[in-house]
């Protein structure tokens, strides 16, 4: 047996030459060297999510031949790490692609790290292709049991926390398995909210307790139907629609002598979905009044999944008080993947704002990328997510961030009342053919003896290059009065992608929490504007989390499709951002197109920067600036807006690693603005200095706040927030928060996410399954993970690392559970450019491909807010990988899931 030292000595070798075979046989020289640009194939980085940790006795570092570790493994404050555990050693049987791996036994994992008063820590349980097992989590100190959870063999993340009686300081978590399979879980938590270990959950809806909607197979009336309802199961209260009853819990379902409660409730509703004769039941959620913007939704602010830091980030508050409309009467059509659910019944987020009936031809997806019920064009644009790697539902995100509803359930979107046209040009993994997206222009534009079917067109695609009637198109939409969007393109280059680059498209780039241009974000000269993207690697705005934008998307649970919301990165997250504004924008004022869009953008009139009367600069990564919706909706506004302060920027990010001070520049919204008097300024938090602000009694229309961050006042690892309150008077006494987020970084260097198996796919499947071609493996170094593959030299037999000239899809992903697959739930994954959305690399003779970046992330299924009793049991098979024939050479397993 190898001990740890020179099994990672040895691993570090291999990874350099991109040859890792079984370490049993490693001491002796490979007889390879260590790849040089000059043969390189296929190079690049992967990145990893912010606070990113793994178990360091995974179950593929076990099966190295290491041993479990010892002692407790020192954690941050904030983090989310994947682990694996297993009560006993074996071989998978149950899974047809996995068997025969052998997996190691690791009956409990130890943890310490110091926690705070009231902060929680998640545990989120993935069971294997061998079923599952129940976990416990433990928290001791020393060794007393402070409070343990066990999941009882359900997929249901359970938690534990510092009672009030309990001091903050240092404390051990144990994980601990039982039953026969082996499991991956995922611990998290973050001291400045909850996030549970699903990362983008709804929040807990109530529910009337004791109650449930029932839809029961059959119809029957309500007598008949009483009568057939065996005791102490379901008491029928009202008939809502045929077939569709309010059910009662009948009194002794509940315990002696207590009431009914939340988990008393789903438990018997999880005993209804077992009857034969009822087809599905759900809690009776509480309705909530209407809210009047997206600030009012459970999802804005939520510490899990919250919209706030990229609607923020683009003064979106400030926009919805100016256009109070919130895009009403705007037809925003967005080319993508579709939309999840169907006609009638989209998502619910989007079910209100989406055109009904959608005209005929709104899927042009032609069969050979098609990969719904109908391949090919028809008129109905559901989305079925992909068939194989991360299960993103694309243009349901994309429409999200756009017209989300503000109906008190979930979040919303920027334009909240603007009207969507799906239009599905793209299929499997967001593929599709210019042919399509050439005639979905054409129709859009309308016929030419009628009007227009859109006002905006947002194009979250790309990577075309120049065609002249796609260009044309453009040109005729253009003509017609439709504006169109697009993101720039996830490269991270300056090659123009089009749509993005054609005259007449406002291209959109990405940026993170703070401004910042995004890892993967192309750049150059095409590029209009930036609006947010987030980006999974950082943690811009120093909230503890990575910066993902979240909007409607769908995950598979138990078996199906939900609708959730999750959180992504991408351009194709930035340009809808800019789609929406637009929205509100011609809300108010109708007679907007581009031209004049467009002098208005070159102006600063759309822009967070401040040009006075000068041109405002053009950069190669920002444009003409980071959008800001409060200074767009202003610049169409006949309202009469006077002494309204807004501060610029509208959040302040500042940390050890980035800037330690910032200016804010106040001023008062309005062509002809009226001066205000300021009555206070004032921050409590002893880690911000205010060096200079307003003094009680100044008056003017513009102001000055100068702000400094005392890194030595926080805790290593932990990011802190707070609130410059700014007390001001013009026609009435008004207040305005600036909200300020610091932190003391420590986190990049120590993320990592387990040893990656990076492949090269081919796209083409056989028998409707994928075959790895190549593959190579990378540790993570300074929180980052650098990988290479080589050309095929054309001597048999071929490396593993080698590959050969020809079109790919590349994948990168950890398998913690030995099991030869790597981006199931629990483990990490990456697909290039962005996860969920890949599009292929070309490998040719003597041109290499480098610089390549990625994002890599666990793998953490949602639950939905409409079904907040079930699980995620995800149905995607994963990646297989390459594994040596008894001659040497390589033995390509087929992966992924059927079409």
């Amino acid at each position: 047996m190898l001990d740890n030292a020179q099994a990672v000595k040895c691993l570090r070798y291999s990874v350099l030459v991109g040859l890792i075979t079984a370490l049993g046989g490693c001491g002796g020289s490979s007889g390879d060297s260590e790849p040089t640009p000059a043969n390189i194939a296929i190079s690049g980085t992967i990145d990893i999510e912010t606070g990113t940790r793994v178990d360091a006795d995974d179950g593929d570092t076990l099966g190295l031949g290491l041993r479990p570790l010892a002692g407790a493994q020192p954690l941050p404050r904030e983090f989310i790490l994947a682990g694996y555990v297993s009560a006993s050693a074996g071989k998978y049987v149950s899974g047809s692609q996995s068997s025969g791996n052998p997996y190691a036994a690791d009956p409990s994992d130890n943890f310490s790290m110091d926690l705070r008063k009231g902060q929680s820590v998640y545990l989120q349980p993935f069971s294997t292709s061998e079923g599952s097992s129940e976990l416990t989590l433990t928290l001791l100190s020393g060794s007393r049991v402070v409070e343990t959870v066990a999941t009882s063999n359900q997929p249901k993340p359970v938690e534990v926390s510092l009672s009030a009686g309990e001091p903050a300081g240092t404390y051990r978590l144990q994980v601990e398995a039982s039953g026969p399979a082996p499991m991956l879980y995922i611990l998290s938590t973050s001291a400045v909210g909850s996030v549970l270990a699903t990362s983008f959950a709804w929040p807990d809806h109530d529910f009337a307790p004791a109650e449930a909607i029932v839809v029961l197979k059959q119809n029957a009336d309500q007598v008949a139907m009483g009568s057939a309802v065996p005791q102490g199961s379901m008491e029928p209260e009202e008939e809502l629609a045929p077939g569709v009853w309010l059910m009662k819990a009948p009194a002794q379902a509940a315990k002696a002598g207590q009431s009914p409660t939340k988990e008393s409730t789903l438990e018997w509703i999880r005993a209804l979905k077992q009857r034969p004769d009822v087809a599905s039941a759900t809690p009776n959620y509480k309705m909530r009044a209407m809210a009047s913007t997206p600030v009012n939704e459970p999802l804005y602010d939520n510490p899990s999944v919250g919209q706030q830091w990229h609607y923020e980030l683009i003064n979106a508050p400030i926009a919805w008080q100016i256009a109070g409309t919130g895009g009403d009467g705007v037809t925003v059509a967005v080319m993508d993947t579709g939309l999840y659910g169907a006609p009638d019944n989209w998502h619910s987020e989007l079910n209100a704002n989406v055109v009904q009936p959608l005209p005929v031809g709104t899927d042009f997806v032609s069969a050979q990328f098609d990969n719904d019920d109908m391949p090919g064009p028809d008129n109905n644009p559901s989305e079925p997510g992909n068939s194989i790697g991360s299960r993103v539902f694309h243009g349901t995100h994309v429409a999200g961030t756009i017209a989300a509803a503000v109906n008190g359930v979930g979040g919303a979107g920027v334009a909240y009342n603007a009207s969507l046209l799906p239009v599905r040009v793209l299929g499997e993994g967001g593929t599709g053919s210019s042919a399509d997206l050439l005639a979905a222009l054409r129709w859009v534009a309308g016929p030419a003896n009628g009007s227009r079917r859109a006002d905006i067109v947002n194009l979250s695609l790309g990577g075309l290059p120049f065609q002249q009637p796609l260009r044309d198109a453009i040109r005729y939409g253009t003509d017609r009065g439709i504006v169109f969007v697009a993101a720039a393109g996830n490269s991270a280059s300056t090659r123009a992608s089009y749509p993005a680059a054609y005259e007449n498209v406002f291209s959109v780039s990405a940026v993170d929490g703070a401004g910042v241009l995004a890892s993967y974000s192309n750049y150059g000269d095409s590029i209009d504007l930036a609006a947010p993207g987030g980006d999974a690697s950082r943690d811009g705005n120093a909230d503890g989390r990575s910066d993902l934008v979240s909007s409607t998307s769908a995950s598979v649970i138990n078996g199906g499709a939900r609708e959730t919301y999750i959180g992504l990165q991408g351009t194709s997250m930035a340009a809808p951002h800019v789609s929406a504004v637009f929205a509100l924008m011609k809300g108010l004022d109708p007679g907007l197109d581009y031209t004049r869009l467009n002098a208005m953008l070159r102006a600063g009139e759309l822009t967070s920067q401040d040009c006075g009367r000068e041109m405002c600069p053009k950069t190669d990564t920002l444009g003409w600036g980071l959008l800001d919706a409060g200074k767009s909706t202003l610049a169409v506004s006949n309202a009469t807006v006077t002494d309204l302060l807004t501060a610029a920027p509208a959040v302040v990010s500042l940390s050890s690693e980035g800037g330690l001070s910032a200016s804010v520049k106040l001023r008062v919204y309005g062509s002809n603005s009226a001066s205000v008097t300021i009555n206070s300024v004032s921050v409590e938090a002893p880690w911000v200095l205010l060096d200079s602000a307003p003094a009680s009694g100044d008056s003017g229309t513009e102001f000055d706040i100068n702000i400094t961050l005392l890194p030595e006042a926080l805790d290593a690892g932990i990011s802190e927030r707070t609130t410059v309150v700014v007390e001001y008077r013009g026609a009435e006494s008004r207040q305005l928060e600036i909200p300020v987020i610091g932190q003391r970084i420590t986190d990049q260097q120590a993320r990592d996410a387990g040893r990656h198996f990076v492949l090269l796919v081919d796209p083409q499947p056989r028998n409707g399954l994928y075959t790895t071609v190549a593959q190579t493996t990378a540790l993570a170094e300074n929180g980052q993970y650098q990988f290479a593959f080589l050309p095929d030299d054309g001597v048999e037999p071929r490396q593993r690392n080698e590959v050969p000239p020809g079109s790919y899809i590349l994948v990168a992903g950890s398998d913690l559970d030995n099991d030869g697959l790597i981006c199931l739930a629990g483990e990490a994954c990456a697909e290039y450019p962005v996860a969920g959305l890949r599009e292929e690399i070309t490998v040719q003779a003597g041109k290499p491909v480098i610089e390549v970046r990625m994002t890599t992330s666990y793998s953490r299924p949602s639950i939905s807010a409409a079904t907040s009793d079930m699980l995620p049991r995800p149905g995607f098979k994963g990646y297989s990988l390459i594994e040596w024939s008894s001659e040497g050479g390589i033995d390509p397993k087929q992966i992924g899931a059927e079409r």
